[in-house]
Parts: C-alpha cells; structure tokens; sequence
C-alpha cells in the first residue's frame, strides 16, 4: 500500500504542470507543438525577399543599387495595405529628386529622415519613437551603420540585434535593413553570410538575409539571392538567383525590371573576347529576324541596354 502511495506520488511530481520563472514562460512540449500549428500562415509582403513578421537584412556592395531595390520592394507592400516607414539615412532629398521622376507613391509609403540641426542621440530609440507615432507596421532602416554601433565587434552587433528583434516582438512590426558588403562579393565570389558586417552575431539573430549582387555578364543586371530564409523554403540560392536589370520605368523613376532567374555562377564568370563576339552575332541574328531588343534582350539573359549598345557597334 505503501509502495502504491510513493509511486503515484512520484507519477504525480513527474507529471505536475509546468512553472513559469526566472524570465522563462514553460510549457509542455507536446502543447508548444499544438500551438504552433494552430499559428496562422506566413504572409510574404513580398515574395521570396520579405516575410510579415520577420527581422530581414537585405545586403550587398555599396553603389549596387540597394536603396532602389529597397524602395521598390517596400513600395509594393505600401500599395498592397501596409503602413511603412522607410528610415531614409542615406539620401539627400535633391538625390531621391533625381532618382524618382515622378512622386506616385501610395500614401500608406512614409519616408524619414534624420533631422541635421537636432539628431537623436539614441538613433534606434528615435526610430521606435516615430514609427509608434505613425502607427506604422512595417520599418526600413537604410542603413545598419546609422544605428551607431560598431559591427566589426560581436558584442555590439549582438546587442544591436537584440534590439531589433525586441522591437519586432514588442510592436509586432516586419523590420528590413540594410548592410553593406566588401567589394570583393559584388561579381567575384558567391554570396554568403559571411560577408556582412557583424557577421557572426547577425546571423544568429536574423530570420532572413536576402543578398544583392552586380552580374559578370552586364553592367546593369543584378542578381539577387537568399542566403537565410528561416521560416520557409528557400527558394532562391545559388542555382536559382533571381535577375534583375537597372533601368528607369514610364514614369521616370529608378527601378529594377524582373529578367528572370539563373544560376549564381553564370553571373560570376567574366566573359571572354570570344564570347562576347558570340553574343554580338546571336544579337545582330535575332534582330535580323525583326525581333524586338526587349525580346532579344529575354531570350540571351542580357539587359535591354546592352542588346542596343552591342546593334550599334
């Protein structure tokens, strides 16, 4: 009798409900798993680059053509219901003049600016101040080097990191921010985490990192590549990068035009003499045959403005 006491009591003691402490909320794991599939589906605001809820770095050499990408993709989500604030810490309003011919924005798309005559001293704790005031659910930073923090240090980086994520969970905010890269991973060598910035401690606490990179094969093509996508499929790696050309669009402004996808390796070998004579020949051959250099330009995975550039050679 005994024995079947001290046994139920142990079975009861192994089976007691779960006790909250020390900062930590603990639950079974068999209800964590319940409850994660009760969670409601991912929403990209923009497919394979940007997933609700997540802290996204969007990476690549300076000059690329980052805040261009950047802007259009955040315009998409403004024009499909989102309130976005773009941290605007890299162009001047004569620079974002020239690049945008027309201002057809949607009116959910904020823009802002750090004021000169009075910065804040906290540039991240601002930020949190005027995106709350904006009602805002989606926050650009351009870029991670206005926040302040040394990323060539871990421990900064880290804290850095922390603080957005804590961010993202308190305001339930999607957050996309900008880092710069080494020349030497524009063209040359494939796309990695490792080439950011504060590396290490980013990639601990990032959900994705999407990189962007110039094409070997043209001047104005880019490809575009995940290299952490944390909660989805990954899509887009090295052998099925997304293309895109740099060009203005009908309204004058800056923008990329989708040339479709190839493999990561295409675009980082440098082409010869010889090839280069091979495709000035397929060009004059299909334009012969009245094709448009748009169509030419799809069908041999360059951009419109080489297809021109090569017909007047």
């Amino acid at each position: 009798m005994g024995k079947d006491i001290f046994n139920q009591s142990f079975k009861d003691y192994r089976e007691s409900d779960p006790v909250d402490g020390g900062g930590f909320h603990v639950e079974r794991m068999n209800q964590c798993i319940d409850e994660a599939h009760q969670l409601p589906p991912l929403v990209p605001l923009y497919p394979n680059i940007v997933l609700e809820g997540d802290l996204s770095i969007i990476f690549g050499q300076s000059g690329i053509g980052k805040t261009i990408f950047a802007m259009q993709i955040a315009r998409y989500i403004a024009e499909n219901g989102k309130r976005l604030l773009y941290v605007d810490c890299e162009m001047t309003p004569r620079q974002l003049g020239n690049r945008y011919g027309t201002a057809n924005f949607p009116p959910t798309f904020l823009r802002a600016e750090m004021d000169r005559e009075h910065p804040a001293e906290d540039v991240l704790k601002g930020i949190e101040e005027v995106a709350v005031a904006n009602h805002v659910q989606v926050v650009f930073i351009d870029n991670i080097t206005a926040l302040g923090q040394s990323l060539d240090r871990s421990a900064d980086a880290g804290t850095l990191m922390a603080s957005l994520n804590s961010l993202k969970k308190q305001y339930n905010w999607t957050l996309v921010v900008l880092n710069h890269v080494p020349k030497m991973f524009s063209g040359y060598q494939p796309l990695s985490l490792s080439a950011m910035q504060g590396s290490a401690k980013i990639n601990q606490l990032i959900d994705d990192a999407i990189g962007i990179a110039q094409s070997c094969i043209d001047s104005n093509l880019v490809y575009v590549k995940q290299c952490k996508w944390r909660n989805g499929e990954l899509t887009m790696g090295a052998d099925n990068v997304a293309v895109y050309e740099r060009c203005k669009d009908e309204y004058d402004n800056l923008c990329f035009i989708s040339r479709g996808f190839g493999t990561e390796q295409e675009h980082l070998s440098i082409e010869n003499n010889n090839e280069r004579e091979e495709i000035k020949a397929r060009v004059r051959e299909l334009s012969a045959k009245e094709m448009t250099q748009t169509a030419i330009a799809n069908q041999l995975g360059i951009s419109q403005s080489k297809v021109s550039r090569l017909l007047k050679e």
